[in-house]
């Protein structure tokens, strides 16, 4: 049988579609190699250890995730993490069926991720992060929901920052300034380029697939710097990890996967439930996209001769005072105060003098071929 010119060509293109697309896969994939290797870690800060691990997972109690426990920790366990957070969708069944507590070196921390209806018919999320028991979230408002997760010994955050709409409601610990999920959704227009990378490369590239939708998170960090001047709101990554979205029978969000491509990192003294939620409270946490490199041993902190603050904490605006972030390799930092970029820098290492008062966050980008993608997103220091 002979093809006709028109098919002939039709076939001709997508061989070459598909072979341009492996190769720049393939391309990629070296790239991400020679900057995984990189990287020289700062001294650590005294009594400070870096912990790194998810927060929003999912497992099987959804009801639209199929992914079991065992999967979860292994998946965790392999991507280097150090603790997991697990917020199922709101069910009586995770207090009794819910995993938690140590699996060898990973510890497991359970919760509930709550959604209710707002005066304006719109689903708004509470991420109810080690609360004891199930909380009705149907029945109470945002501030009952919030007032309670404290009274449980719990901490309340934001997910999926777009829908939400009750910012008066007092006592929120915090909020994502990134989402998986959220991502995905603000990038549908992507839809059929993914698509055709899923069928062409999925197998052998599904981390250069999946970075396809990494972007900056700029709706929630305008929203984060937004509210920040007025109150403290800890910035924390939600994988939303849920291990159910298969196309064209490829998994494409294995709990592996999810856990690699972004982590929030917690400073704490020592690997302890309390210990680690007292931190992530104060705010000394950033958020990394660990699918470019392996950001352990990043810092921001504010100095005079001696470390006086790290992120999270208030700190006096003296003569003298220095601002200093450093990193494991070398990317663009970005130094932000009150929302608006003040200093730039291509390094491993920025000092800032500071003269004035004012909230200040980091943000670190890595270039890949042309491309510059978001790497660190620090938590704030405040300066009075």
């Amino acid at each position: 049988m002979r093809l006709s010119g028109g098919a002939a060509a039709l076939v001709s293109l997508t061989f070459l579609a598909r072979f341009t697309v492996r190769r720049s896969n393939r391309i990629m994939q070296s790239r991400l190699d020679a900057l995984r290797k990189k990287g020289n870690r700062p001294a650590p800060l005294s009594g400070i250890v870096d912990f790194k691990g998810v927060i929003h997972a999912h497992t099987l109690i959804s009801h639209d995730s199929p992914g079991l426990p065992e999967e979860l920790v292994r998946a965790a366990r392999e991507a280097g993490l150090n603790f997991v957070v697990t917020t199922d969708h709101n069910d009586r069944r995770i207090f009794t069926e819910g995993i938690e507590g140590w699996f060898n070196d990973l510890l497991v921390i359970r919760g509930a991720e709550i959604g209710r209806e707002n005066s304006s018919h719109q689903n708004e999320y509470l991420l109810a992060i080690n609360i004891k028991e199930f909380i009705d979230g149907n029945s109470m408002g945002i501030q009952e929901i919030i007032d309670e997760i404290h009274h449980q010994g719990g901490l309340a955050f934001v997910a999926h920052t777009w829908r939400f709409k009750d910012w008066d409601v007092k006592g929120l610990d915090g909020m994502e300034v990134y989402d998986i999920a959220d991502s995905l959704y603000g990038q549908a227009w992507k839809a059929p380029w993914m698509a055709f990378q899923v069928l062409t490369s999925w197998e052998d590239y599904s981390e250069e697939v999946f970075l396809n939708i990494l972007t900056r998170p700029g709706y929630s960090l305008a929203k984060w710097d937004g509210l920040s001047q007025t109150r403290r709101l800890v910035g924390i990554a939600g994988n939303d990890a849920h291990q159910n979205l298969e196309v064209f029978g490829h998994q494409l969000d294995p709990y592996a996967l999810d856990f690699k491509f972004v982590q929030t990192h917690i400073l704490a003294p020592h690997l302890e439930v309390d210990t680690l939620l007292s931190a992530l409270k104060a705010g000394h946490a950033y958020l990394s996209f660990g699918l470019l490199a392996d950001a352990t041993g990043f810092q921001f902190c504010a100095m005079k001769e001696t470390l006086l603050a790290i992120m999270g904490d208030e700190v006096a605006r003296v003569p003298g005072l220095v601002l200093c972030a450093r990193t494991p390799q070398n990317g663009w930092f970005e130094l932000y105060r009150n929302g608006r970029k003040i200093k730039e820098a291509f390094s491993d290492r920025l000092d800032y003098g500071v003269e004035e008062n004012g909230v200040y966050r980091v943000e670190v980008s890595l270039r890949v071929g042309n491309t510059r993608y978001p790497w660190i997103i620090s938590n704030p220091i405040y300066v009075i």
